[in-house]
């Protein structure tokens, strides 16, 4: 079907174009290629599951809550994908203004746009569930056809919602400030639901056994979590039930429209806001001159933590990982060394975190030239960037380790020894199989950065492996060592050329 130029239809045409390169990337083919035999996959999974997972399925919704939790865990995960995208359709693309200067509608223009994130927000539960539905219509069950028009609709409300919450931060905050407030939100919005989960195991046992009390009688057939609650309507929708799917089309569709109607005027005032935003404060404008300090280790431990501590977009990107690892500190601190999985999780998020603010620190320097040009040893400039990495997290991993001493030294040494092994391996492998980028890619570092990204994660695997190895595994514990010592000296014999070009 042929799109006259300047139609709604062309336009969304050139939007999901974009959106499929950024995708995909250098990989578009192979993903393409590879998504297309996993999808096969699954349309084989799916009929040979129906139609016994059909029975399960109906078993289930008498006690929804764990397939409708599910499906909310999934709305806020794709609510924070909407966000984020919203906040890349406003500001990052950076084209609106020459469309705004176009003959085209201005509310057409906003809907494309909210049309197309809406099909990135259903790419991934469409994936997931439309095997389901195809075998469904072939296997004698053709209400499971109604999976299409539910992920349609939820991902219409789940685009609408981040467009109205991204709106809402556009009004309070203006565009320079919400776009780093939505990026900052999105991540607690996906990350929302596994603090909640994680809640009961905080609470002292008689507010637990209080909490459980609760639940129970909320999941009788009257309560508000029982089977005829609106709440799993979404679910029962997928089944072709009548009154659910039309209430979730309805829902959806209405919804998606309607924040279309309510933001888009703002939409555009905020575009414009961010295309010819005010200057910036300088120095003179505040009044203060520069302070100098002395000491080469400490001014550089400053100006680095000083980099990340301004760019808050760099900090929104890093924040889902430590939102993940508030959760672990806390059952840490309620004795839960004994956790033979908690020391491991431990190690594996820190390691990712000092990964991250390593790749930031040293191959995302903004001014690499100046470095190379400054009176003092390249390798003591690196040594210092990888200590502005490791430190913060180290730091904060102090605390626990020095409480589990007190009650497990074991446990504590091996937190100790294995999180700061594993933060130390990610910064070397920065170093040592460089590959320059830039900070605004941080979340794309692993799929841009080369060989360096693969061997920092078969490094942090190794040392992961030692601290659950340290849990009882003892037999196991020569293969992980070997694995983090095998990524260290990869990353040392292959990144040589790389060291040359870039280090010197």
């Amino acid at each position: 079907m042929s799109a006259s130029p300047g139609s709604w239809l062309w336009l969304l045409r050139n939007e999901l174009r974009l959106n499929w390169r950024g995708i995909g990337g250098s990989h578009l083919w192979l993903i393409a290629v590879g998504g297309g035999l996993l999808w096969a996959c699954m349309h084989w999974a799916a009929w040979v599951a129906l139609p016994g997972g059909y029975k399960f399925f109906q078993m289930m919704l008498k006690v929804p809550i764990l397939s409708g939790g599910l499906f909310w865990v999934s709305v806020s995960l794709l609510v924070s994908q909407a966000m984020t995208s919203t906040v890349t359709a406003l500001i990052d693309r950076g084209d609106l203004d020459l469309l705004l200067s176009s003959p085209l509608s201005q509310r057409t223009i906003f809907l494309v746009r909210g049309l197309s994130i809406a099909v990135s927000v259903s790419l991934l539960p469409a994936f997931a569930l439309l095997p389901v539905a195809h075998a469904g219509l072939f296997r004698g069950f053709p209400g499971l056809m109604a999976i299409y028009p539910v992920v349609i609709s939820t991902a219409l409300g789940c685009t609408a919602a981040g467009m109205l919450l991204t709106m809402t931060l556009l009004r309070l905050l203006g565009a320079r400030r919400a776009r780093t407030a939505g990026q900052i939100m999105a991540a607690f919005i996906g990350v929302a639901f596994f603090l909640v989960f994680q809640l009961p195991n905080l609470l002292p046992a008689d507010t637990k056994r209080a909490f459980a009390a609760w639940l129970n009688t909320g999941m009788q057939e009257s309560g508000p979590l029982g089977p005829a609650s609106a709440l799993w309507w979404p679910v029962r929708a997928m089944l072709g039930e009548a009154l659910p799917l039309l209430a979730v089309t309805a829902g959806g569709i209405g919804g998606f429209f309607l924040a279309v109607g309510l933001t888009y005027r703002r939409f555009i005032s905020g575009t414009q806001e961010a295309v010819t935003g005010g200057r910036a404060s300088s120095a003179k404008d505040s009044g203060a001159g520069p302070l100098f300090r002395s000491g080469l280790v400490r001014v550089l431990l400053f100006k680095e933590w000083k980099l990340v501590l301004r760019d808050m977009q760099v900090i929104s990107q890093a924040l889902l990982q430590i939102l993940y690892l508030i959760p672990l500190f806390f059952l840490g601190f309620r004795s839960g060394h004994q956790d033979q999985y908690l020391t491991p999780g431990l190690v594996a998020v820190t390691a990712m975190l000092c990964g991250n603010i390593a790749w930031i620190t040293i191959n995302a320097e903004d001014a690499p030239e100046l470095i190379a040009t400054a009176p003092v040893s390249v390798a003591r400039v690196l040594w210092i960037k990888a200590a502005a990495a490791v430190l913060p997290v180290l730091a904060a991993l102090l605390p626990l380790s020095v409480w589990w001493s007190l009650r497990d030294p074991l446990a504590a040494a091996t937190l100790l020894l294995c999180g700061t092994g594993a933060m130390i391996s990610a910064a070397l492998i920065q170093i040592w199989c460089p590959r320059a980028g830039n900070r605004r890619d941080l979340k794309n570092r692993h799929k841009q950065g080369g060989p360096g990204g693969y061997i920092e994660l078969a490094g942090t695997i190794g040392w992961v492996g030692i601290a659950a190895c340290a849990g009882g595994y003892w037999r196991w514990l020569p293969l992980a060592a070997a694995v983090a010592a095998a990524a260290a000296l990869t990353a040392w014999f292959l990144g040589r050329g790389a060291r040359e070009a870039i280090w010197g």
